[in-house]
């Protein structure tokens, strides 16, 4: 007779280890399992003995097997073959002992797995090699813009134009032309109300990375209310290590004199001298015995001492490339700029200096050369270059 306490552990043990919400068994637990539920087997039948003579054994019936008590498993696997193996243990319990062994383990495996595929992936994603930043996204209006770099530059490569920084009203781009060969950076101020030209600079491609391409955009009025106030942008492009175009954009603002004491025909003078010499602004520098001398500045960011005697001359020179002044007593240096005036009327003849200390701001000198007076400075005639149009 089958103990009921043996039978009662036995189901608790293949609750655990087969059912849904079990706990999965230790080793102990499977063989425990496995060793109850060999007990509840029935031995078999043995085998009928051989016929002996009498008509006892002829009238005796075999008796009928004892059923199995599967059906009381509440496992669905349907009753396998079973096989004596290693010390008589089914292959059958063997097999669901092992799986209730290894069931306790598997969210580890799981997760170590998905963590082991994940590690693969993003080495995977590290090691493909990407193609160069694209520039910035365009913005509402940029991309007529675009379109105007691009009309008025048709040598750049296709598709090479890229947009690398935008400060103010201004856009920096970059661009490749002769394949990849030169690179050029190109600076786009907003045009309020007509059109500027654009700031270029380009260069052999690998020379970019010990320097940069620089520009520097035509200074501009910011609006009306302050005609005064004049804007310029410095750009920048180097070229990465890995071959990527890196950008800048600096705004720089400045007031120049202002013209409230210029009379009505010397404000209209001032604008036709800045419209025939495409100056981007003229100043007033100085008066002396009934002439103007103008200050200049030009697309190309030059510095000219401008003045009609009575035609027009101008000296020019780069501010950032040009000496700088010390003293104008000390014969030590030169001048920035510099005019000789012939004599005219009663006007005697005259030079005027510009002069650009590092210590100050720079300054206007008009020497009279009268006769007699100064002889170690006789002026000199204008020089070709001097001459104005």
């Amino acid at each position: 007779m089958t103990d009921p306490a043996r039978e009662d552990e036995r189901r608790e043990l293949e609750r655990r280890a087969f059912a849904r919400d079990g706990s999965g068994l230790s080793e102990v637990e499977a063989a425990r399992l496995s060793e109850l539920r060999r007990s509840a087997l029935p031995s078999p039948a043995p085998e009928r003995a051989a016929e002996a003579p009498g008509a006892e054994h002829d009238a005796v019936a075999a008796l009928p097997e004892p059923e199995r008590q599967d059906a009381e498993l509440p496992s669905a696997v349907p009753p396998a073959p079973e096989s004596e193996g290693d010390g008589g243990r089914p292959v059958l319990s063997r097999f669901r002992a092992r799986f209730a062994t290894v069931r306790g383990t598997r969210p580890r495996v799981l997760v170590g797995t998905a963590a082991a595929l994940l590690l693969i992936g993003l080495l995977i994603g590290w090691g493909i090699p990407r193609p160069p930043v694209g520039g910035l996204a365009l913005r509402d209006g940029e991309g007529a813009r675009r379109d105007a770099v691009l009309a008025a530059n048709d040598e750049f490569d296709p598709g090479s134009l890229l947009l690398l920084a935008r400060q103010g009203d201004a856009l920096l781009w970059t661009a490749t032309s002769a394949r990849g060969e030169v690179r050029c950076l190109i600076i786009d101020v907003a045009p309020p109300p007509a059109p500027r030209p654009m700031e270029s600079d380009c260069r052999p491609a690998n020379a970019l990375q010990s320097q940069p391409l620089q520009a520097i955009s035509a200074p501009t009025n910011v609006s009306a209310d302050r005609s005064r106030a004049l804007v310029t942008y410095a750009g920048y492009v180097l070229i990465s290590a890995n071959g990527v175009p890196i950008g800048a954009l600096q705004r720089m603002e400045y007031f120049t004199q202002s013209d409230r004491g210029l009379t009505d025909a010397e404000g209209l003078a001032a604008e036709r001298i800045r419209r025939e010499q495409g100056f981007a602004h003229v100043a007033l520098a100085a008066r002396w015995r009934g002439l103007i001398v103008w200050m200049g500045y030009t697309t190309q960011n030059e510095q000219c001492l401008v003045v009609e005697d009575p035609a027009l001359r101008s000296s020019c020179a780069d501010p950032t490339a040009a000496p700088l002044g010390l003293d104008p007593q000390s014969g030590d240096d030169e001048p920035m700029l510099s005019l000789d005036l012939r004599a005219s009327g009663d006007r005697p003849r005259a030079r005027i200096e510009m002069w650009n200390p590092v210590s100050s701001a720079g300054y206007i000198v008009i020497t009279e050369q009268a006769s007699g007076l100064f002889p170690q400075r006789a002026p000199s005639p204008p020089a070709p270059d001097e001459m104005g149009g």
